[in-house]
């Protein structure tokens, strides 16, 4: 018989029936309100003493969305991390301090610092990538006392913010731009504040269309400039422009692209008041590859009357829905910088251009130094924001996808600050070493094995190594194990079941081992490939999937159909059972598969779950017939958090996601020592259960919010291992945690 203890069930129960509804939040201000859950059952967690440990790694850093600095400050950095919160530096980047470990979201779009007031930090929440693994915020958030204490001003419902402009007079005039949801939405458009954030009036709305970009005039406070963004392809992507502070617009036509327009990035010369360039997505262009959409550059010298495209054929590098910045030197309005794919550089107002902007491979470091080592060559790809100095225009920011570099020489050479442990890992994988190590891949940076003892430390050189790197110094890792033969191999994913199998200490060793389709078939993959080797079997025996499940015997040279066609698309998540190796459960889009018999024999086992998207399937340590599933809602708006268990290898399913806050859960781990122990990976944070999921006690006390994509508990030495998707990777011991379930006084719960 389950049981649990009487105070703490009844304590939960009475909590959540008399503060917070169990319908899942559909909008900003109830999310606000699942946030209030998220924190009391942090606070009242018998747990909450438990630190979690920072292992990294930091050296091959990740995503930044945003930077800014006071005026006049050399020192001071703030960086906005899309999916790791607000970072801060007082020592030009030699130092970190996070300062957004308390807030109700971690997703960031942009940061501003007011010209007026070094004191005074905007922050917009929500992260304007848009990809598939970015998330909504909840608002837009004012510091008063340089980033040691935050207070959300509003717009819970603006979901991502792409912009804030804050006027250079009057720190209490601020402008902020919404793009909505991933394809805008209703509450997307420029909103003001006259009064420091109290009220807000939207002030242009193009809606359904999401404000993309957002500058003001640095000759006149009055002239704003707004760029909206239709990813639906309705004709709605333009230029906007007001005189009056925002009380009306104009679309700005005169030579621009008006058709099949993307999306667009502004700025306004400082130095030559009227000049103003406009950077637009082309969809009418083949662009790079003949692949995605060029893009053209665009200048007016009469404010926006007027426009003129500076140069012929495409701006030489692939700028679209993910990294798009423009940026004009202060004292020079024919100098400009292009952040896209890559970074380029115009000295001739956009004319010609100095830089490599396609795939070619790096082959030179010579303008690049970092702060601690990195096997990689060049600059990293993907470029999300491009930072000048307005008033030391010798110095320049960029922040891409590994990370932030800083020059002093308007972009001539470089320094990485590769010291922020922001890696955005998809899974991770726990082997047998003393100590254990940790394998996991990341976003864009590749994959890592480090020990288990490894901890962040500001200064000292990372335990981490990545196994491979793609040659532009960092590429997309997924599944990432060691040979369990073969202690020099292992075994790495990228995504769309690119499978490969390569030598520790060769970053370019890969061997591709993707299975080959049939004729007429395709294979159909996941853009996070289920990929692992049977824990079962003395040689090794891969396991993969796509819309077939696969299995090879000769570590991934050939491989074997195992499953008929089981899914409408590619099979998301694959569990073998630790107790039986001829049970094995697939994952599909929104249904589970089952197999007893070695997959001789499949059955779809899903009546019982509700829609949405299944975010993790895992077998039973303690029961062959007990599977836990995880899902994610299909909606942006309808964050809930979803658990379900049977205890018949499917044919019946419960729930047990019980007093969890609504917060998408992504991953499941079980304790393979003690039965009823499970863990709970969500879009905030960590939770466990004693009781198989009756009731769930946080363990975010420790832990700043951050989206946990995969849990993994090393049962010889009592750890839990968190991969996060934006602050690298956490380590909690557990032996109190097994201690309390094992020795709690019980009583029956009905």
């Amino acid at each position: 018989m389950l049981r649990v203890s009487t105070f703490l069930a009844v304590s939960v129960l009475l909590f959540n029936h008399s503060v917070f509804s169990q319908e899942p939040p559909a909008d900003g201000v109830t999310r606000l309100e699942a946030w209030k859950q998220h924190q009391w059952m942090s606070k009242t967690s018998r747990f909450k003493q438990l630190p979690w440990q920072t292992l990294g790694p930091k050296f091959a850093g990740g995503r930044i969305e945003a930077v800014d600095t006071p005026r006049g400050d050399l020192k001071t950095i703030y960086a906005a991390v899309g999916s790791g919160g607000v970072w801060k530096t007082a020592n030009a980047g030699l130092t970190w301090k996070p300062l957004f470990t308390n807030e109700s979201t971690f997703a960031i779009g942009d940061i501003t610092v007011a010209p007026s007031d070094a004191n005074t930090v905007w922050v917009g929440t929500g992260e304007c990538h848009l990809g598939g693994n970015s998330f909504d915020g909840t608002g837009v958030f004012k510091s008063d006392d340089a980033g040691e204490s935050w207070t959300n001003m509003g717009l819970p419902d603006s979901k991502r913010i792409s912009k804030i402009v804050i006027d250079p007079s009057d720190k209490n005039i601020v402008y902020v731009g919404v793009m909505g949801g991933r394809v805008g939405g209703e509450s997307s458009g420029v909103y003001k504040t006259t009064d420091g954030g109290k009220n807000f009036t939207r002030v242009l709305s193009k809606a359904p269309a999401g404000i993309i970009d957002l500058v003001m005039d640095p000759n006149d406070s009055e002239r704003l400039f707004a760029a909206s963004w239709s990813r639906r392809g309705d004709g709605i992507s333009g230029i906007y422009r007001s005189d009056d502070a925002g009380q009306n617009w104009t679309r700005l036509k005169g030579g621009l692209l008006e058709e099949k327009v993307g999306r667009i990035a502004l700025d306004v010369s400082t130095s030559n008041p009227g000049t103003v360039y406009a950077l637009m997505v082309d969809h009418s262009q083949p662009g790079s590859r003949n692949r995605d959409p060029g893009s053209l550059l665009f200048r007016s010298d009469d404010s926006g009357d007027t426009w003129e495209c500076t140069h012929e054929g495409v701006v030489p590098t692939y700028v679209g829905w993910d990294f798009c910045d423009l940026r004009v030197a202060a004292d020079n309005a024919d100098e400009v910088y292009i952040g896209g794919l890559r970074l380029v550089r115009s000295r001739d107002g956009g004319k010609t251009f100095i830089g490599e902007g396609g795939f070619k491979h790096n082959t030179n470091d010579g303008n690049l130094f970092r702060l601690h080592s990195h096997r990689g060559v060049g600059l990293h790809l993907d470029v999300h924001e491009v930072w000048t100095d307005p008033e030391n225009p010798d110095r320049v920011m960029l922040g891409n996808d590994g990370g932030l570099l800083v020059s002093w020489d308007r972009g001539e050479t470089w320094l990485h600050l590769n010291n922020l442990p922001i890696a955005e890992f998809y899974c991770v994988h726990l082997d047998d070493e003393k100590p254990f190590r940790i394998w996991g891949g990341t976003q864009d940076n590749a994959s890592f094995v480090g020990p288990s003892t490894a901890r962040f430390e500001p200064g000292k050189e990372d335990e981490w190594e990545q196994v491979f790197l793609d040659p532009w110094s960092g590429g997309d890792g997924f599944e990432t194990f060691p040979d369990p033969n073969d202690s020099t191999a292992f075994f790495f994913s990228q995504q769309n079941g690119s499978l490969q199998r390569g030598r520790l200490g060769d970053l370019q060793s890969g061997r591709r081992i993707r299975p080959k389709a049939d004729r007429g078939t395709p294979h159909q993959f996941a853009w996070w490939t289920p990929f692992f080797a049977s824990q079962h079997t003395e040689k090794t025996v891969l396991y993969c999937a796509s819309q077939f499940v696969m299995r090879s015997e000769d570590r991934g040279d050939s491989w074997t159909k195992i499953s008929p066609n089981l899914d409408r698309g590619a099979l998301r998540k694959l569990s073998e059972s630790p107790i039986d190796p001829k049970r094995l459960v697939a994952g599909g889009q929104r249904r589970v598969y089952f197999t007893s018999d070695g997959g001789e024999t499949w059955e779809q086992r899903s009546n019982g779950l509700p829609q949405g998207n299944i975010s993790d399937v895992i077998t039973s340590h303690h029961d062959p017939d007990c599977v836990y599933v995880a899902m994610s809602s299909s909606s942006d708006d309808n964050p809930a958090s979803i658990v379900y268990v049977t205890y018949d290898f499917g044919k019946t399913w419960k729930s047990i996601a019980s007093n969890l806050p609504h917060e998408p859960v992504y991953s499941i781990a079980e304790d393979p020592k003690t039965a009823g122990l499970l863990f709970a990976g969500t879009e905030l944070g960590v939770y466990v259960t004693l009781d198989s999921g009756i009731t769930w006690e946080s363990l975010c006390a420790t832990l700043p919010p951050a989206p946990v994509f995969d849990l993994a508990v090393h049962g010889r030495d009592g750890a839990l291992v968190a991969a996060t998707h934006g602050l690298s990777i956490f380590l909690l011991e557990i032996d109190e945690i097994r201690r309390a379930a094992e020795s709690q006084e019980s009583t029956p719960i009905e």
